[in-house]
């Protein structure tokens, strides 16, 4: 199971590139899962859900919410949880 890192804090419709894609500008599709995180300050936890954008190309998976200041707060799999370095 991945662990997802916080990735930055966005405004609505700011160029966010995931992968190279800026989200802003595909569909999200919502995998109907919530995800616990926890907030990039004072620690909160939060459930946010995992969405991912499909491209002919390639496909990206992040986890996105909003914070109660109208933020939205992006994280991405760290792919280094759980392997062996």
């Amino acid at each position: 199971m991945a662990d997802w890192k916080f990735a930055s804090l966005i405004e609505v419709d700011k160029e966010y590139k995931v992968d190279g894609l800026n989200i802003w500008n595909h569909y999200w599709n919502c995998s109907d899962r919530k995800i616990e995180v926890r907030g990039p300050f004072e620690g909160q936890v939060y459930f946010f859900n995992e969405y991912e954008i499909k491209t002919p190309e390639k496909t990206v998976t992040f986890v996105a919410g909003e914070f109660s200041n109208q933020k939205i707060g992006i994280y991405l799999k760290d792919d280094l949880s759980g392997k062996k370095l």
